[in-house]
């Protein structure tokens, strides 16, 4: 790669994704082999179907126990496998500037606080990694009101330095229009693939539904990594405090604990709404608390997405 050092991804990183497979459930397209179901039919690994022969199939693809049974002839589909075409959306609007968390360094033993949108960026640059390493092409949309910067599918080190430098230059400062940007985003994309969301999913439930049916309508998978910093779960404020809404700079000054029991049931109610709605449309939804190590996030969503 052309930098030595990124803010958002250093070699232990590395060291410790290169362990790590990406599978999906779904079929995609993609141009080489690969990991991954396409939804073309050939004669490769895993059995699919049968269809009847036709003059000019290979004899050693006939199914000699079908012939026995009903002297007629068959032969063995499989499914090829292919590489897979992925995008990850990024959600760089100012209310991923908030954080409360501390990410700890095994290598130092030193704490550091993170916000969600750093800690958002080392999962985008991390799976980035990930995908490319098996041969996988990766895209970056990152976003606020509106698309901010488009970095088209690719894999290998030139174009992973252009993906990390590229979510080193957003800067989370202005509101958001979520749902519309993924509207946006399903016009984009020209091939069915994995859309990776990593967002704080500040917008109506709603909304957010449509657009996702939106990107499930052209057949992604779509991936959901709902970032969430642990005061916002659970407001663990002691004294009262100030806040200050970081897309309109309105503020509310309240007693946390006069409000917290409700505070936190809608926060739950938000989340199991937003659980059921990726559920009914077969989209995996990961919460992704910012007090999570990294690497424990990525193995959590690893072992969601690859389940048969």
């Amino acid at each position: 790669m052309a930098k030595l050092q990124y803010r958002f991804f250093k070699p232990t990183h590395a060291a410790q994704l290169r362990r790590m497979e990406f599978t999906v459930r779904g079929v995609v397209e993609g141009v080489y082999a690969g990991l991954h179901k396409s939804p073309h039919k050939g004669f490769s690994i895993e059995f699919a179907e049968h269809r009847e022969y036709v003059p000019g199939d290979e004899i050693k693809h006939l199914d000699w126990t079908v012939l026995a049974k009903t002297d007629r002839y068959y032969v063995k589909q499989y499914e090829q496998e292919t590489n897979l075409r992925a995008t990850i959306c990024l959600d760089a609007s100012a209310s991923m500037r908030f954080g409360s968390a501390v990410q700890h360094d095994p290598a130092t033993g030193t704490g550091n606080p993170v916000n969600k949108y750093e800690y958002a960026s080392v999962l985008a640059c991390s799976l980035a990694y990930l995908l490319s390493n098996q041969q996988d092409v990766v895209g970056l949309i990152g976003f606020d009101d509106k698309i901010r910067i488009e970095i088209p599918q690719g894999n290998g080190p030139s174009h992973l330095d252009q993906f990390f430098v590229g979510v080193e230059k957003l800067a989370p400062s202005r509101t958001t229009h979520l749902a519309e940007t993924l509207h946006q985003v399903a016009d984009r994309i020209p091939r069915r693939g994995l859309v990776i969301l990593i967002s704080d999913l500040f917008d109506d439930p709603n909304r957010l539904t449509n657009a996702f049916e939106h990107l499930r309508h052209y057949r992604h998978q779509l991936v959901v990594l709902h970032v969430m910093d642990p005061q916002e779960l659970e407001l663990n404020y002691n004294r009262p405090i100030t806040f200050e809404d970081m897309e309109d700079g309105s503020r509310l000054q309240i007693d946390p604990k006069a409000i917290r029991d409700d505070y936190r049931r809608e926060v739950q109610e938000f989340i199991e709404l937003l659980k059921k709605k990726c559920g009914r449309a077969k989209i995996d939804y990961l919460l992704s608390r910012t007090d999570v190590p990294w690497d424990a996030q990525i193995r959590s969503l690893l072992m969601r997405t690859s389940r048969r």
